[in-house]
């Protein structure tokens, strides 16, 4: 165990030993720096070092530390790298700044294993010695250098300032940078954006005046837009594309672009446009190819690629030699040529585009290959037309080709066409003819005159008149139009019915038309007929129309519509005879506001109010329908104004503002429409006065003529008392009867009086002074009732008497009365127990001298003695109770309504009962 140990202690120690030499022998052995060396384009440093041959070892890689200083006690740069067993290596690197604003040193060693090297420097060009001993600094990088940063990157700009001065300012963008020194080195860091064409200007000034400054230019890497290629001619491929971003560098900067990898760049630095092109050849065989476009500028290089077969990206050009032949009324024939005879094998198409005076447009097509000419059809005779061709492939279309240069040529005359004609008649029953012009494409020449013909009448007018007054009622005329080739074909009208009195209606037109809209009428065989003109406008030929084809019952009026002019549509229905008055609207196609204020508007004092009265506008001027009225017042104290709506139709052309105060008030009224308020208002003043003397004097005179009124009715009256009283208040005269026997009366019945309905009169032989009465207010038709107005619940007597023979009475002296009296119907009669007493019939007037009330005749009164003894009497006259009595001194004879008369006069008295 012991030898054990002692043999592992000397093992640690040898390899601890050999450890140590190992390390000693790398630490004395370092790697040998050869070269360094620094790019100021690229601001890179090249480092070149070799190993000793005794140190390099094949069983394993090298590893090396570098550090890179930049007059600076510590690294701005430090790493580590790998290297292959080789005895010479290499290594680069980018400094972030320019190798001339400091200097820079490089050491390395092998990766913890050995020392470092000493420092080798490396510098860019040194400066301008001779600037700066006249104190001018330096700044770098230099524009000489023609360098050219991306947009977006960051860069750091130095400047070299001369001994003894400091910086003073160093903007960039006429934006003062906040720099960085470094010994007499000043550093500014910028996030560099695009400058335009001249570049940015960076400036270095120090604080004894001197400065200078460096152009920097900042862009894009190259980028291609729309990248296509077409041929025109099947021998050469167009290549075209839109520069991007990085159009703003120019010059030596601008991006080159080379098509294909070709020996020479495409001549795009003289195309001002942002379209590019390049040319490449190809062949009549060439199928699908892949075309490359290389584009690079100082910043970058790209590529793009754009793949394609050339027979199926044709952009034809434009047909030469354009021109018309075989030309007629109706027809013509054009032909082209092609520049290149390649082109003769191609299947194309071609398109015609026809343009004639009223800018109507028209498109034929035809395909063929090598397609040279086309014929035109169905043209308009005597007509120019303007004409122009372009092609393209049939097969592969890829775009329409250029469009050849424009020809004209017009076709020859032929006969017109019918003319459209129309007629009305007026208010005196004369026949207007009326017709439209003929245009050029349908007078298919020059119009020399128009042929009316009626009966057996014709008459020719020249080619500028459109309308004939016939001055007479003709029902059918016809009308022709000739030119050099001949007349046209005949066009007859036959004067529209007019049934009765058609109602017209109101329409309302917006910008600048009119839709109408109607019922069908079954009898409108051949359509309907529109006519319109303005309102009363004196040429009667300024009438227009159009037809409308059967079944449609709506047309919109668009066309010859002034704004601001009131026209009348009427709608007629065309039939096999004559057409046929239906409909009529009043209608504006746009309305304006009125340019007119209203006529004669005055104001005049009614008590307290204004009453204001106006006249309409004339039509002419109002524009529109008027739709309301607006009126503005104010008092002459320039109070606010008020305003006061108005609508059309309310009361008139008339309105009243109520309660106003005693001052002067101006009032303005302004006509409106649909189309806004009128701009010229009638204005008048009304000054109001108190009213209270002139309602003081109208009391008086109102009084006075009453007074008047009186005094004369009175002294008519009086001097025609006598008339008065006869026709208002006539005597009447007595009633006279005649008893034929006195012994009829008996048993207590009296006489009934005619003429008024009277029931039975009854009473007892006792005075009438003596006798408290009580009569109930149910007895009808009692002559007696009328000095009983308040006496109520009384009963007669329960006394019966009879009569031995009737008692005939003869006819009255008075027919007014014709008082009858049958005794027999009085004995039939049932006895009366309740007097029913009623204000209905007649209500004599009685006297109120004192007498006494007659109850029967005086032959009677020993019959009613007996009858009734005097006992029966006095139980009659205690039947008689009432809460109410009343003491009757003296009951006279019944009387006139009219008169204080006795009816049966003085000389009919009753004695007194024994």
């Amino acid at each position: 165990m012991i030898i054990c140990l002692l043999l592992s202690s000397f093992l640690i120690q040898a390899a601890e030993g050999l450890v140590n030499q190992s390390l000693f022998t790398r630490q004395s052995v370092i790697p040998q720096l050869q070269d360094v060396r620094g790019n100021i384009m690229t601001n890179g440093i090249d480092v070149s070092w070799t190993d000793e041959a005794s140190f390099v070892d094949k069983q394993e890689k090298n590893i090396y530390d570098i550090e890179i200083y930049a007059e600076q006690a510590e690294p701005v740069h430090r790493g580590s790298i790998e290297r292959s067993l080789d005895i010479l290596h290499h290594w680069h690197w980018t400094s972030p700044l320019p190798l001339q604003c400091l200097r820079h040193a490089v050491r390395l060693r092998y990766h913890n294993a050995s020392e470092w090297t000493d420092l080798k420097y490396v510098t860019g060009s040194d400066p301008d010695y001779s600037l700066f001993r006249k104190g001018t600094p330096v700044i770098y990088p230099r524009d000489d250098t023609d360098i050219t940063f991306l947009a977006g990157s960051r860069k750091t700009f130095c400047c070299l300032a001369p001994n003894g001065t400091t910086l003073e300012y160093f903007p960039y963008q006429n934006q003062k940078m906040k720099s960085i020194r470094v010994g007499q080195t000043y550093f500014v860091d910028l996030v560099l954006n695009a400058t335009g064409i001249a570049g940015d200007y960076l400036l270095c000034g120090v604080d004894n005046g001197q400065n200078t400054g460096s152009v920097v230019y900042v862009g894009y890497s190259p980028e291609v837009h729309n990248f296509t290629c077409e041929t025109r001619n099947l021998r050469d491929l167009n290549c075209s594309w839109t520069q991007g971003r990085d159009k703003n560098l120019k010059g030596l900067r601008r991006t080159k672009y080379i098509l294909n990898e070709g020996v020479r760049p495409c001549e795009t630095q003289f195309q001002s446009s942002d379209q590019k092109f390049c040319f490449s050849e190809i062949s009549p065989n060439q199928g699908e190819t892949a075309w490359i476009l290389t584009a690079e500028n100082k910043i970058n290089k790209t590529s793009f690629t754009y793949t394609v077969d050339p027979r199926h990206r044709v952009y034809l050009p434009s047909p030469q030699h354009l021109k018309a032949s075989h030309v007629n009324s109706r027809n013509a024939s054009i032909q082209w040529h092609w520049p290149d005879a390649n082109l003769m094998l191609l299947s194309m198409q071609c398109q015609v585009q026809i343009t004639w005076p009223n800018k109507t447009e028209d498109v034929r097509e035809d395909t063929g290959v090598g397609l040279i000419s086309m014929t035109l059809r169905d043209l308009h005779p005597y007509t120019n037309y303007s004409i122009k061709v372009r092609c393209a492939s049939n097969k592969h279309f890829w775009k329409w080709g250029d469009w050849a240069e424009i020809i004209t040529f017009q076709t020859k005359e032929d006969i017109p066409q019918a003319v459209d004609v129309w007629m009305t008649v007026d208010n005196n029953n004369r026949s207007l003819v009326v017709w439209k012009k003929l245009e050029t494409e349908q007078s298919h020449g020059e119009v020399m005159s128009y042929e009316l013909s009626w009966s057996d009448l014709h008459k020719t007018l020249n080619p500028t008149q459109h309308c004939y007054n016939m001055d007479t009622m003709n029902t059918t005329i016809t009308i022709k139009a000739l030119n050099n080739v001949g007349y046209s074909q005949p066009s007859t009208i036959t004067i529209p019915s007019q049934t009765g009195d058609v109602e017209t209606t109101r329409v309302n037109g917006s910008n600048g038309g009119v839709e109408l809209t109607w019922d069908s009428t079954p009898g409108a065989s051949c359509g309907y007929v529109v006519d319109w003109y303005p309102v009363g406008s004196q040429d009667k030929c300024d009438i227009q129309w159009i037809k409308i084809p059967a079944g449609q019952t709506n047309a919109t009026i668009n066309s010859g519509l002034k704004d601001g002019v009131r026209y009348t549509f009427s709608l007629y229905s065309c039939t096999s005879n004559a057409p046929k008055l239906l409909q009529r609207w009043e209608g504006y196609g746009q309305e304006l506001a009125p340019d007119k204020e209203p006529v004669n508007f005055q104001g005049k004092q009614d008590g307290m109010d204004v009453v204001l009265t106006w006249e309409e506008i004339p039509l002419k001027h109002r524009r529109g329908f008027i739709q309301r009225y607006e009126i503005e017042y104010s008092p002459s104290s320039q109070g606010p104004y008020k305003t006061v709506p108005v609508l059309v139709g309310e009361n008139g052309m008339q309105t009243r503002i109520p309660q106003l105060s005693a001052e002067t008030y101006k009032f303005s009224i302004y006509p409106f429409t649909s189309g806004g308020k009128g701009s010229k208002p009638a204005i008048t003043a009304v000054e109001l006065t108190s009213q209270i003397s002139q309602i003081i004097v109208y009391s008086i005179v109102s009084l006075a003529g009453a007074i008047t009124l009186f005094l004369l009715f009175t002294c008519l009256c009086y001097q025609k008392r006598a008339w008065l009283k006869d026709k208002v208040y006539p005597d009447i005269p007595a009633p006279q009867i005649q008893w034929l026997d006195a012994k009829g009366f008996h048993d207590c019945k009296l006489a009934e009086l005619p003429a008024e309905p009277v029931e039975y009169l009854v009473a007892s032989p006792i005075p009438v002074s003596d006798v408290n009465l009580k009569v109930t207010n149910n007895v009808a038709h009692n002559v007696l009732l009328p000095l009983y107005k308040n006496v109520t619940d009384s009963q007669l007597s329960d006394c019966k008497f009879h009569s031995s023979t009737d008692i005939p009475i003869s006819e009255m002296d008075n027919p007014t009365y014709n008082l009858l009296v049958s005794v027999r119907e009085a004995e039939k009669a049932a006895p009366v127990t309740t007097a029913v007493v009623t204000t209905l019939g007649y209500k004599p007037q009685l006297s109120v001298e004192s007498s006494e009330l007659p109850l029967c005749l005086a032959s009677s009164y020993q019959a009613l003695d007996d009858a009734c003894g005097g006992q029966q009497l006095t139980a009659c006259n205690t039947q008689l109770e009432s809460e109410d009595y009343i003491s009757v001194g003296l009951v006279g004879s019944p009387t006139s309504v009219n008169s204080s008369q006795p009816l049966l006069g003085d000389s009919f008295q009753f004695g007194q009962h024994a």
